[in-house]
Parts: C-alpha cells; structure tokens; sequence
C-alpha cells in the first residue's frame, strides 16, 4: 500500500506520526508513506520528498509575497502525486493549500486513488456551509470533533469522529510532584505556567506582553516560580525572551516531562491554541490570550458562529476558562485575572471540575486509539467506489468554482479553491 501524505505544520506532523506507525502495523512494515511531512513523521519511517516548512505559512499578510511560490509548490505537489498513483492521498489539517490540492486532483482525473483529509476545519465555527463546497472534492474525512461529523455526511461525503490524538496520554498517575523537586521548587511557592507558543508569530507578537503580565503579579508576590514548557526547536528563542524575568524561571524543552511540568503549574497563563487544549485535559486550571491583526480580526468578527475560541469553552459551551484577546489581551489585564485565579481555589476547584469532561468530549474511553480509529476509517474508504465522488464533482463543477475554506491563509487571498 502506497499513501502520499502532505502536511504543513508542526501540529499536523504530530498527528500524521503515529498514524503512519498504525498503517505500517495493519498493512505491513512494506508499506510506503512519503510525500510532504516533518521530523516526527520520518521517525515513524516517512520518507520525505519535500519538508513541510517548504509550504509552512500561517496569516493573511504574512502569505501575500509567496503566493506564486506557493501555487508553483502545489502544481508540483500534484504532477507528484498524478505521476506516483498512491493508493490514497491523505491531507493533514492545514486546509488551505491542501483543499486546493484536493480540488486540483479531482478536477485533472488523472489521479485514481482515494482521497482523505484528517483534522476537519472549523465548519462549525464559521461558515458551516463551506462542508457541502469541500465535500465534492474528497473521498473521506477524518474529525476530532464528534459535532463536525454530521456536516459532512448530510452532504454525501464519508466521515468519522477518529478523536484526538491528545486523549492517548493517560495522565491519571501523572503528578508535578517530581519536576517541583527536581527543580528546587519550595513547596509553599506558587507556580504560575507560562505557555508562549511554538510559532515565530506567537513568539514576536505576544511573548512580550505575556511575560510583563508574570512581571507585573511578581511585583506584588515573593513567592512565584513561573514554569516555561516549550519544545526543542524553540527552547533558545524562549531563553532569550526569558532570560531578564526577575522571578525564578524553569524552562523545559523535555517532551519526556511535558506532562509533569503542566502538572506542576498551580495556575497558567498560555497562548490560544493546542497548548490550551493540553492545559485543561491536564486539569491545569488557566487563562488563555491572543491578539492577531486588527484588520484580520474584523474579519473573524463577523464570520465567527461561536462565543468562544478556547476548544474547552467551545466543546462545554461555557466559558470556563477566562478568554483575554485583543484590546484584552494587554499585561494589566492579563496579570488581573491570573492573580485572581491564583488566589480563588473555589475558580481553581470549577475549573478542573469542568475539565473532567474533557477526555470523553475528545473520543477518549473506548479503548481505542485515534490513530487506529483513522485507519480503520482509510480502510473503509478505500474499499468504496469512487463512482459517487466523481459524479458529485461533475454536477458540482459550475457551483463551487468560488470554494472559500477559511478566513485566514491561502483561500482567502486566492478567488477559485
């Protein structure tokens, strides 16, 4: 069997790993995955043809000078695939270079074999129509949302809730405990995390005012350590940032104690993203801020059909975990609520509480891993007839020639998906 993945962050890399580990084990070590991927996906044994930072972008500014650079890459990525004939395609999240990817695919016929995305974009959050636009140009769906199922299946394209990958870390016996002694942390000292984010945009924009908010709470506290989990490939960047804080600072870029430094956090203070997620399935009672281009947030504005942006306020339907963005997201205000949160065990006690359903929401507790599930669901497709698929891209041709997937990134620069 013969899967050509193509993938463009680092959060994609993540997810596409263990399932290459997974397809090897149900279709045999001989069993060849290539394409576009990063470095966790080549431990698993993918053999890189082009390395995902070659199409990395994220932002609507930040995208405008490689456009044609990056319609070059996605021909390319195309000739590729219609030239190698894989048995399925399989595209990672990161929808807006992989959607038109997809459409491109469908709409040449030379490619034969399945196609199938993994990680659904935020229907749900804005736009929940954009399913039926996408739905024509794929053979199957993968979602870590038991919501985002239904949007696609009412519009004839196969999809499963697979989970996500986030709910195999069993974090039952997981305490603090060891990384507090291991790193000298007087027992009466509060922790606050300081979650600054991986990409080169999170760590430029928002890194600065995030860590003036520890500033300003340790001006009126002697007993704070601030806990600064980050990965390999950022850990210089993140000293540098951190390297004047006056409070006593851990930095720990170890995948092998990640859990056990979010553990060790009595409170944190953390990006909107993945790492919030992590946060509240861990139980580490937080805040979460963001600030993004004004002109972008206008935007987002108006096409948001949710509340929230934290997924822990999203999938319980609350908001459990204060949000600080934009105007919000300054060091005064930041620095308030972590300080109110710090001192409320009562706020504290709601939200773990809360963060209990988490585990279930996220399609833990079956027993069955996320990237099994995944491979059970790309079985299936390709057992299927592809007949269905190439009639709905037929009759769909003139309606959804303007398919716009997101707001922010490639769809929203280019007219035609």
């Amino acid at each position: 069997m013969n899967f050509f993945f193509v993938v463009g962050e680092n959060s994609g890399d993540a997810l596409a790993a263990p399932l290459i580990t997974a397809l090897k084990e149900k279709h045999g070590d001989d069993t060849r995955c290539f394409g576009v991927g990063g470095p966790l996906m080549k431990e698993a044994g993918f053999e890189e043809l082009l390395p995902m930072d070659q199409i990395s972008v994220i932002g609507i500014w930040e995208v405008l000078p490689k456009i044609p650079r990056l319609i070059k890459l996605n021909k390319f990525i195309a000739e590729e695939i219609e030239k190698q004939q894989p048995d399925a395609v399989i595209t990672v999240d990161f929808p807006d270079f992989n959607f038109i990817l997809a459409k491109a695919l469908k709409k040449n016929g030379i490619f034969k074999g399945k196609i199938i995305h993994y990680v659904s974009p935020s229907v749900w959050a804005w736009r929940p129509a954009r399913a039926s636009n996408i739905a024509p140009y794929l053979d199957g769906m993968m979602c870590l949302f038991d919501m985002e199922v239904e949007l696609y299946t009412r519009n004839g394209l196969k999809a499963a809730h697979v989970g996500h990958p986030i709910v195999t870390n069993d974090l039952d016996n997981v305490t603090g405990e060891h990384f507090r002694s291991a790193r000298e942390i007087p027992e009466d000292c509060k922790t606050i995390g300081l979650f600054l984010g991986s990409r080169e945009s999170e760590l430029k924009n928002l890194s600065k005012t995030l860590k003036e908010s520890v500033g300003i709470i340790n001006e009126f506290r002697s007993d704070i350590h601030v806990i600064a989990p980050t990965l390999p490939k950022v850990e210089y960047k993140v000293r540098k940032i951190l390297e004047d804080m006056k409070a006593p600072t851990h930095i720990s870029e170890n995948i092998d104690v990640k859990w056990s430094a979010f553990k060790a956090c009595d409170i944190a203070i953390a990006v909107s993203g993945t790492v919030a997620l992590e946060l509240a399935y861990a139980g580490v009672p937080h805040i979460i801020a963001y600030k993004i281009n004004p002109i972008t947030a206008l935007i987002l504005k108006f096409m948001l059909k949710t509340k929230y942006v934290h997924l822990a306020n999203i999938l319980l339907g609350r908001e459990v975990v204060p949000e600080c963005l934009q105007k919000n997201c300054n060091a005064d205000y930041i620095a308030q609520k972590a300080n109110d949160l710090l001192d409320d065990k009562a706020q504290q006690d709601a939200q773990k509480e809360d963060f209990k359903a988490i585990a279930g929401l996220l399609g833990g507790g079956d027993g069955v891993s996320p990237s099994t599930k995944a491979v059970n669901f790309i079985t299936s497709v390709l057992e299927e007839s592809t007949d269905h698929v190439d009639q709905a891209v037929a009759s769909n041709e003139t309606a959804n020639e303007n398919v716009v997937v997101s707001p922010i990134g490639l769809t929203a620069i280019f007219n035609n998906l």
